[in-house]
């Protein structure tokens, strides 16, 4: 409620001493939860390196070293001193865990710095806590009336949390990504497995710059660290399905070198696993629309685990809304990503309707969006412009891009949605507020066949104390079809409601 509070006053305040005060305190509320509060934060703080949530991404107030201790002692099951020569405070505390630096001498009598990444005790129970009060939210706005699968989101998240929380895993999962993904320019760091536990991720330390700082480089560096960037999530995402999740800024480090610039990739709690047939479906997609083999965009979108009978309404305009949202794929020139306006040409093609869209999606494709977000959000602030379509090309093997055109679709993709009788294509709102803008909300039809679902909760009552018995009308409807007609005509409160 605090958080809720906070966030009204930096939407709505006219003054910006009020903002910059209610930002601030919202970044310190949120980074003293630690947590899912932290992540909310470091959510809003995006991929702007620049954000006033920024130090939720870098650190935030860390546990002292003298609680830290006794956890390194309970996973290595001897005193901390036994293996480190030395250990410094944490100067960098996140959600789940905070990092120590640590010193310990090889055989060959060499330091060796070590990044030592400790879960904090009592998070595990805090997350469950939190999780368990994500479960009691209703539904409401778009969620609601588009009927987006609420549950499926709540179980995507309470999955990542608990991939993350789990350290044994994030090795396995960054030991399998070094294993395999191989660019020009990237490091990721050597793990020791014999100092790693669930609670403790022990690896080879990593320097270098943030990216607010590498955005200052000569333009030959910025362009080979951009193709970096590029070409480490192609490689990732389409040869092995396993993508980093979690692309801002706190996660990456750059070492400026004038031949070959280096990125380094840090923290791979985050990772997203994509099926091998979603990953065909939609290598598929993108080659149909670069022309290379014939295009099918409603089942490549099906493929790519979106619900076919959401889908079936919106299916003639699926061809020019996959161009709009794979654009830079078609350019064969550097695309400047600031002039794709996405949202905009999303809204001019679908208007309301781009809801339906968004609730046929897989619950877990806001992670793999975000990884694109922080991509284009890369590229942007190192100021390089690069050729989607030629970086794809020398990024993904011959193989793939083969097997990806003769890409042959599940059945499932083929069924159509359920028919309906009546001739009506769309249920159409109007809500009338006095001396405020109507709002005007386009469903489709069908949508009429679950209307009690569309009507506020506390509206509900006081439309059935007007004898208007919503249930006889979805019956009604079920039983006639779905004719053009008034369905809803009333005022209640200061709204008037025509449906």
């Amino acid at each position: 409620m605090h958080s809720t509070w906070l966030l009204q006053k930096i939407r709505r305040s006219k003054h910006a001493a009020t903002r910059q005060i209610a930002q601030q305190r919202l970044t310190q509320l949120l980074g003293s939860k630690r947590g899912i509060g932290m992540k909310i934060g470091q959510a809003m703080a995006g991929m702007d390196d620049q954000s006033h949530f920024t130090e939720l991404t870098q650190s935030v107030q860390a546990w002292p070293l003298k609680d830290i201790l006794p956890v390194l002692e309970h996973a290595w099951q001897q005193p901390v001193n036994n293996i480190l020569e030395s250990i410094e405070e944490s100067v960098a505390a996140a959600s789940l865990g905070q990092v120590h630096k640590g010193t310990r001498n090889t055989d060959s009598g060499t330091p060796e710095h070590l990044a030592i990444k400790v879960q904090y005790p009592d998070i595990r129970q805090a997350i469950e806590s939190e999780l368990s009060l994500a479960a009691l939210l209703p539904k409401a706005g778009p969620v609601k009336r588009w009927d987006f699968d609420l549950n499926s989101y709540q179980q995507t998240l309470q999955n990542t949390l608990n991939d993350e929380l789990d350290y044994s895993h994030e090795m396995k999962q960054q030991q399998r990504f070094q294993q395999h993904i191989h660019v020009p320019g990237l490091k990721v760091a050597e793990v020791c497995p014999e100092l790693s536990s669930a609670q403790v991720l022990t690896q080879q330390w990593m320097h270098g710059q943030r990216l607010s700082e590498a955005c200052n480089w000569p333009d030959q560096a910025r362009l080979k660290a951009g193709k970096t960037l590029m070409q480490t999530l192609w490689k990732s995402l389409f040869e092995i399905g396993l993508v980093h999740g979690d692309p801002h800024p706190g996660n990456l480090l750059f070492q400026y070198d004038e031949d070959q610039p280096q990125v380094c990739l840090l923290d791979f709690g985050c990772m997203l696993n994509i099926p091998f047939t979603r990953r065909m479906s939609l290598l598929n997609l993108i080659l149909g629309l670069r022309g290379k083999t014939t295009l099918n965009s409603f089942d490549a979108f099906v493929g790519l685990g979106f619900d076919a009978q959401k889908l079936e309404p919106i299916k003639a305009e699926l061809d020019d809304l996959a161009r709009i949202l794979f654009r830079p794929f078609l350019q064969p020139e550097p695309f400047d990503t600031a002039q794709w306006q996405l949202s905009k040409q999303v809204n001019d093609l679908l208007g309301d309707q781009r809801w339906q869209f968004r609730s046929a999606s897989p619950a877990d494709l806001f992670l793999v969006l975000r990884t694109f977000q922080g991509l284009v959000h890369q590229l942007e602030s190192l100021k390089v412009q690069l050729s989607w379509p030629d970086m794809l090309d020398a990024s993904v093997g011959g193989q793939y891009i083969e097997t990806a055109l003769l890409w042959k679709f599940p059945k499932a993709a083929h069924e159509p949605a359920p028919t309906y009788k009546g001739s009506a294509k769309s249920l159409h709102v109007h809500i009338t507020r006095a001396g405020k803008s109507p709002m005007k909300i386009e469903l489709t039809a069908a949508s009429a066949l679950d209307l009690h679902n569309l009507i506020p909760e506390h509206l509900l009552p006081q439309i059935m104390a007007a004898n208007i018995d919503i249930f006889t009308i979805e019956q009604d409807l079920h039983e006639s079809g779905l004719e053009p007609q008034t369905l809803l005509d009333i005022t209640l409160e200061d709204k008037h409601y025509h449906l």
